[in-house]
């Protein structure tokens, strides 16, 4: 049987619809003829039926590649294609088609062209549903420019170091871009957790330029020699930040002393060292000094020939430290802005001057546990100090206020006073000197509380007579009351004062009321009554009276 008899049987099966039988003819025509278009083409429409489009396709292209110049392979093809959702590829191949197919044969044109049409559709239908999967689950952050997405990574990374290796772990776009961005890895904290390992990575990744560097009191000392072996190639000048504890920084200093000092700290604006002992940077050229901020806790003497370098100190923060503070610290200091003094037992301030110094920059002052605070207060003068805060004192507390506001102090937002002696007068005296006061803490001072809140409540001195909320109230800008721990502390006395703050919101003879009032606490103040607190709570919104925390109601009984 020749190839043309088995192809016209295959043909006659493929009309009858008995497709496995058409297909086997047509594999045999093939065997017998493979250089005839029309065998791939008449399979390529059986594979198409049946289903098998990679197959058909495969036909396809062999009848193109046998008959270039014909359309036929080209249109069964475009038909393949869309079935196959390739619309580019079946527009592509229609062209082909139309190209080749006589100008006069008008019925396949337009049978083409429709087909064309179709896939054109269909390639628009297509996209639209790609675009709107595409909003639904694309990864919009991808399309930010790498500089956008890294000063934002870096936002992250300046509130929180640890956030470094957690973002890292989102993706793995994210972190091609960490790992490969130097300024993500400045911040190095050392803890006891893989903190050998950590210091190589962050050295690597950072390129050796620490910004800051933070040794937890936690890290083992036998993980010390490693470490600073590792850190022999830091680059110091790059160092912003210190923050160190005493074993570690005494071995740190003799890695340092073996060093060339020239570049070391060079731009170290932060130092914090914890229980260091005296520290001796006798090599350092000290003209270099640019610290911004000093933080000395626990057992930690910072040499006094040092202080007079520290001429750009803005911070100064003392804590725990049981010796005494001499006040030539301060007249070193003439740039500084915030000075905290916390002693872990009463300690004086030593020295006199003869004029107070003038600290035009000081805005916040801290003293706890200073024997005699006006030793300090009353040899300065700063005239923006915004925040002041005494606990702990001994004596002449009165004293050094009423030197610090003998006049109207526009500039003091907040006023903190705790567990020391001071009179009612005094402080009346000093809350009628402070009209722009934000922040008020009166903490277990007994015997001046009720006096202050009345006079805060505009009855005591000022005439009843006067008529205006705004003319009676003193510190009409207070927000913030904490009186906790004042034994003495009367519910008629909180009572007036929170009243008086209350405001109509709809005119005067309204009963709608808002209180500017936003916070006041009575903790421990056991003479508050109970059947009270529900307005108290109605009329500020955040209102707090824990009468004894569980130890304290364990130890009563």
């Amino acid at each position: 049987m020749s190839w043309k008899e088995v192809f016209e049987n295959g043909v006659g099966c493929f009309r009858d619809g008995k497709l496995s039988e058409a297909l086997l003819y047509m594999n045999q025509a093939i065997e017998l003829q493979r250089n005839d278009p029309r065998i791939y083409d008449s399979r390529a429409a059986i594979h198409e039926k049946l289903g098998n489009l990679k197959a058909a396709l495969l036909d396809s292209k062999k009848v193109i590649d046998l008959a270039p110049a014909q359309w036929q392979g080209y249109t069964r093809a475009t038909r393949i294609f869309i079935s196959l959702g390739k619309y580019a590829s079946a527009t592509k191949m229609v062209d082909l088609a139309l190209t080749r197919l006589q100008s006069e044969d008008s019925k396949h044109r337009g049978q083409l062209l429709e087909l064309r049409e179709k896939s054109l559709q269909a390639q628009m239908t297509a996209e639209r549903k790609r675009q709107s999967l595409l909003a639904q689950t694309a990864y919009h952050v991808g399309k930010l420019p790498t500089e956008i997405l890294v000063e934002i990574l870096t936002i992250l990374v300046d509130a929180d170091p640890y956030q470094t290796v957690r973002l890292s772990h989102v993706c793995s776009h994210w972190r091609r871009i960490i790992v490969g961005t130097p300024i993500f890895w400045r911040t190095l904290v050392l803890s006891n957790r893989h903190p050998v390992r950590k210091t190589k990575t962050w050295l690597e990744r950072s390129g050796s330029r620490i910004a800051k560097l933070s040794v937890r009191r936690a890290l083992s000392s036998s993980e010390f020699p490693t470490i600073l072996a590792h850190l022999r190639s830091l680059s110091w000048s790059y160092l912003e930040a210190l923050h160190v504890h005493s074993s570690f920084f005494s071995e740190l200093s003799l890695l340092l002393s073996g060093m060339s000092m020239a570049h070391l700290f060079l731009n170290l604006k932060q130092l914090s060292l914890d229980s260091c002992g005296t520290v001796d940077f006798t090599l350092l050229p000290v003209r270099e000094w640019k610290l911004r901020e000093l933080i000395l806790v626990g057992k930690t003497l910072f040499p006094e020939t040092h202080w007079r370098y520290l001429t750009q100190l803005r911070v100064l923060h003392i804590r725990q430290l049981p010796s005494h503070f001499p006040l030539s610290i301060i007249e070193a200091l003439p740039l500084l802005e915030s000075l905290v003094l916390d002693f872990s037992v009463s300690s004086r301030i030593l020295g006199a001057v003869d004029r107070p110094f003038r600290m035009i920059q000081l805005k916040s002052i801290e003293l706890r546990t200073v024997e005699n605070p006006f030793n300090l207060l009353g040899n300065i003068d700063a005239p923006i100090l915004e925040d002041l805060t005494v606990f702990g004192a001994v004596s002449s507390v009165d004293e050094a206020l009423l030197h610090v506001f003998c006049d109207e102090r526009d500039s003091l937002v907040s006023l903190r006073l705790g567990s020391c002696s001071l009179s009612s007068g005094t402080l009346i005296t000093v809350l009628s000197r402070v009209p722009y006061l934000d922040t008020l803490q009166i903490y277990c001072i007994d015997g001046v509380v009720n006096e202050t809140l009345q006079f805060l409540a505009g009855k005591y001195p000022f005439s009843r007579s006067q008529t205006t909320v705004q003319q009676s109230l003193p510190c009409p800008a207070l927000k913030h009351v904490d009186v906790s721990r004042c034994s003495d502390l009367l519910t008629s006395s909180a009572h007036a004062f929170v009243k008086s703050r209350l405001q109509s919101e709809l005119g005067a003879n309204s009963d709608a009321e808002s209180c500017h009032l936003q916070s006041l606490r009575t903790d421990g103040c056991l003479k508050m009554d109970g059947d009270m607190l529900q307005w108290f709570r109605s009329k500020v919104p955040y209102f707090s009276c824990v009468y004894m925390t569980k130890k304290e109601a364990r130890q009563r009984h």
